[in-house]
């Protein structure tokens, strides 16, 4: 498989590697995401590529890195480390972190030498990589660590975006641009996955639920739990529960608390480790607040939302071949899920200039509140996506619906509904609303003097296949 978008990523490590003196390069993400083909696009020769595993010997591990290199045979780390310096240029440790369940003291000892090699003004770059997010934030951030502000450039690879996916599904041979969405909310931005979906030359989505669901897929099945665990530890388990409550809907913190009894403060603790330590879910506030504690909780990753729905939620049926359970489970929520991957598509599409609004907007995000003097069940309102221009006091309110042959008049009427109670610049406010399907029973251009824009599943394949597809 070709090597797909990171432009910005290659190209800042590219001026890094034509640099001078000693340079210190960490990349960090989850499993599965592209650090290891990321960094060896730019290194093409002259290198040093070092696998560090995380359930060996130090001995052990030198003996078969001295096999791999080609390199004479040392017993101590430091040694190892001293001559790779001196010999190669550019040296690559990967899955660096894993240096911590081997032999903590290697850190120091790289310490010693980074210090040496700056004040010597030494030619070398040293790319650290890891898959454990926390780990590695711990190794390079943590002030009472010995690598710590030692690292020249850092960065974090996350998911590929929406457009160089359905790219790259459209290399593979699928066409289809609604299975392309199906697929991407399995999926999201993982590249492996799409290694997998290549090399067993799929070209349906039907195919690939066949084998997740009746041929038993263990390398799907098991990438979850071997990816969290490896972050999480012992307390995986606590950690499964939050990320499931959040995967079927419990966004916010009193429904999160909910299953550590009601305990808030555990459940805070928990979010917080989330978000700021693992960078697995992030916390959403309405893009114009009635109330400062009014954020929700999501999941970051789209394949962790998918897993934990439709994978971690069946694993015992699984174990006991009930697949027909299981696919009856699927059917009932796969649209649910798809509704809200396909409220991430267009707004991914927007924020990155691919589809272009009547105004440019400063803000975008999605809205939700509390209605005044309703009853219970009836008095909150949630609008999918809303852009504004604090400047011009121009205003867009979008609502995707994962459905064919909408009623866009009927939408906008609900809409036109929800947008009285967000409080912005009521009486000077310029309105436009926007509606995204999978397709239009009746389209409409405009809505009570305001200006309506349809988008339906062809619009979306024109605006990945053009740049700066615009509202009409």
């Amino acid at each position: 498989m070709r090597f797909y978008n990171r432009e910005r990523e290659i190209e800042l490590l590219r001026k890094i590697i034509e640099g001078k003196g000693t340079r210190i390069v960490v990349v960090k993400g989850l499993r599965r995401i592209g650090k290891t083909r990321t960094i060896l696009e730019v290194l093409k020769n002259g290198y040093a590529y070092v696998f560090v595993p995380k359930d060996k010997s130090t001995s052990i591990f030198l003996e078969e890195i001295s096999e791999d290199l080609k390199i004479p045979l040392f017993r101590k780390l430091r040694d190892f480390l001293v001559y790779l310096f001196e010999k190669y240029e550019f040296v690559f440790f990967d899955e660096f972190q894993n240096f911590y369940y081997m032999d903590k003291s290697v850190y120091s000892d790289l310490q010693k030498l980074i210090d040496k090699f700056k004040r010597e003004n030494k030619n070398i770059c040293i790319f650290f990589a890891g898959s454990s997010y926390s780990l590695i934030n711990k190794i390079f951030t943590e002030y009472s660590k010995a690598l710590y502000g030692r690292r020249d450039i850092e960065i974090t690879l996350d998911e590929l975006p929406v457009k160089s996916v359905f790219e790259m599904l459209e290399d593979l041979g699928i066409k289809n641009i609604e299975e392309k969405v199906m697929i991407y909310s399995m999926f999201g931005g993982i590249p492996k996955f799409y290694e997998i979906i290549e090399s067993a030359s799929f070209k349906t989505f039907k195919e690939i639920i066949k084998l997740l669901f009746e041929n038993n897929f263990r390398t799907l099945l098991d990438e979850g739990s071997t990816i969290l665990k490896s972050e999480f530890g012992g307390e995986y388990k606590t950690y499964y529960t939050v990320l499931e409550a959040i995967s079927f809907g419990k966004t916010r913190l009193n429904e999160i608390a909910s299953v550590f009894d009601n305990n808030v403060n555990a459940a805070n603790r928990y979010l917080a480790i989330l978000r700021k330590d693992y960078n697995l879910i992030a916390r959403i506030e309405p893009l114009i607040k009635q109330k400062q504690k009014e954020g929700i909780y999501a999941i970051k990753n789209i394949f962790f939302m998918f897993w934990f729905r439709f994978i971690k939620r069946c694993e015992s049926l699984y174990e006991q071949g009930r697949v027909n359970e299981i696919i009856e489970i699927f059917k009932n929520n796969f649209n649910a899920h798809l509704g809200k991957i396909f409220e991430r598509v267009w707004y991914e599409l927007i924020l990155e200039g691919h589809v272009k609004l009547p105004f440019p907007f400063t803000k975008i995000g999605r809205q939700w509140g509390k209605v005044a003097d309703k009853p219970k069940g009836e008095n909150s309102y949630e609008i999918d996506i809303v852009a504004l221009n604090e400047k011009t006091k121009e205003i867009l309110f979008g609502e995707c619906k994962w459905q064919s042959k909408v009623n866009a008049l009927k939408i906008a009427r609900e809409l036109a509904e929800k947008t009285q109670y967000v409080q912005w610049y009521n009486k000077e406010r310029k309105e436009s609303f926007a509606i995204f399907a999978k397709s239009f029973g009746k389209r409409i251009n405009e809505f009570e003097g305001k200006k309506v824009y349809c988008f339906d599943l062809k619009d979306l394949e024109r605006s990945l296949k053009r740049k700066n597809f615009r509202c009409t």
